[in-house]
């Protein structure tokens, strides 16, 4: 059984803004989106950014809980 990689900060941050990105402008390609959102992403402040650090970390420890001998390789 593979396990899934924890997601990283900015996958999350990804996650939570492609929705909003998708329903404004419908006609945006998912490689569109993924430009726009790097760009908000760098243009965050700290504190948001650490937001979803914090949200990664919580991820990581909880996959490690349910697979104690996860390594990614």
């Amino acid at each position: 059984e593979k396990v899934p990689r924890p997601p990283n900060a900015f996958i999350l941050y990804r996650k939570d803004r492609h929705k909003e990105l998708k329903n404004a402008n419908p006609t945006l390609k998912n490689n569109e989106i993924s430009t726009l959102v790097g760009t908000m992403w760098r243009r965050e402040d700290d504190a948001t950014r650490a937001k979803y650090h914090l949200k990664a970390q919580e991820c990581k420890n909880m996959l490690l809980k349910y697979y104690p001998q996860y390594k990614y390789k």
